[in-house]
């Protein structure tokens, strides 16, 4: 009876995840939000021909620069020119920070005819067929399904719940949250809707509706909840505004300006969200475990052996956070050290501060849910029988 219950309500779940992101993203998505956009082809390099090379001087007469042009056939492997041999050309500039990997023959890459050639002034169908990039996406498929087959062979059932999970949340954030701060929708309310989605979805799926899940929730949605009220209080007293990069000023320049204060809070609760739901998660669990070991079982002696796990989890995931930040932003933190050697300067600056701001809020926020949850569970446990 139990199992018939738990898969009725975890039935339940996936469908209403589905509706949820499915309704989503036609109330979010913005108007025209496919358009204009040019046809890219997947291809595959057969032959590789001239390789013309030039050098001129910019306007001042004196920087000299290289240019590089190479023609080779690639054969096309969707759309409406599938089968067809084409001829594409690759331009490779000094000018350019980025050069890209000269092609060579089996490369899969992406070509594209732009609409207007400013070379040759042709257009459409006259227009000349230019590599856009390398096709990394076969490559990546291979890394995506081992990955999903560990999870699957390590955590069997669990595993492929785990899956459907992880889909569901990047559909959420890719096809409804994206799409409304896009649009213009209130960037904290969606980060809310979202993130409370991502917490009961992901937890009731890969565990079922119990108490332990009941717990996680509670600490988890507690633990966001301190991580985003101390972001924005530490945004207003920081005086930051979210000019951060070129990428966020970007923004600005769109038909529904983004609040870019907003973006940068929103990135530090979603940040946070995943660490903390492990922490949450692991507590919920290892309370369950005393639940159902501990001989003489008092709400006092289940929170105290709670706060000791707890205290565990805190210092491995707190620096899992800050070290994740660290990695992402790694190679910005290089060229400023590299260029600002005032170190009260550099901490000063808003790009580094933000990134401060995120790791500290985000552990405090995993230090906030411990407590929480270890409280929280060790109430419910003693209250009430679990029925999983």
């Amino acid at each position: 009876m139990k199992m018939k219950k738990q898969s009725i309500i975890y039935a339940v779940t996936v469908i209403l995840s589905a509706l949820f992101i499915f309704i989503g993203h036609i109330v979010c998505r913005p108007a025209g939000f496919t358009e204009g956009v040019e046809d890219y082809y997947r291809a595959e390099v057969t032959t590789v021909g001239n390789v013309e090379e030039a050098e001129f001087s910019l306007d001042d007469g004196e920087t000299m620069v290289s240019n590089k042009r190479i023609t080779f056939s690639a054969l096309m492997k969707n759309g409406p020119y599938k089968g067809d041999t084409v001829q594409v050309v690759q331009d490779v500039d000094d000018m350019y920070a980025y050069q890209p990997r000269d092609v060579k023959v089996g490369d899969k890459v992406l070509i594209s005819r732009p609409s207007y050639d400013m070379e040759s002034g042709a257009m459409g169908q006259d227009a000349e067929w230019v590599l856009i990039e390398h096709n990394r996406i076969p490559s990546l498929i291979w890394l995506v399904v081992i990955f999903l087959l560990l999870i699957v062979l390590i955590g069997r059932k669990k595993g492929l719940s785990t899956i459907i999970s992880l889909i569901f949340t990047v559909l959420s954030i890719f096809l409804v949250y994206i799409p409304s701060i896009l649009k213009g929708f209130n960037v904290y309310l969606m980060t809310v809707i979202v993130c409370v989605f991502s917490v009961f979805m992901s937890l009731i799926v890969i565990n079922g509706w119990n108490l332990k899940t009941i717990c996680a929730i509670f600490g988890n949605i507690a633990g966001v909840a301190v991580a985003g009220v101390l972001a924005y209080i530490m945004h207003k007293l920081l005086g930051l505004t979210g000019m951060i990069d070129e990428d966020y000023v970007m923004l600005t320049l769109m038909d529904h300006p983004v609040d870019l204060r907003a973006v940068l809070w929103g990135g530090v609760v979603i940040g946070a969200l995943g660490a903390i739901m492990d922490v949450a998660m692991s507590i919920s669990s290892a309370m369950k475990e005393l639940n159902d070991t501990m001989g003489e079982k008092t709400f006092f002696r289940m929170l105290h052996s709670g706060m000791n796990i707890g205290r565990d989890a805190i210092g491995t995931m707190t620096n899992t956070l800050i070290l994740a930040y660290i990695g992402g932003a790694l190679a910005t933190v290089l060229l400023l050290v590299a260029y600002n050697k005032n170190i009260y300067y550099l901490f000063n600056m808003e790009m580094i501060m933000s990134e401060i701001v995120c790791s500290i809020v985000g552990s405090i926020g995993i230090l906030a849910a411990v407590p929480l949850t270890a409280t929280f569970a060790a109430y419910m446990f003693n209250k009430y029988e679990d029925k999983e």
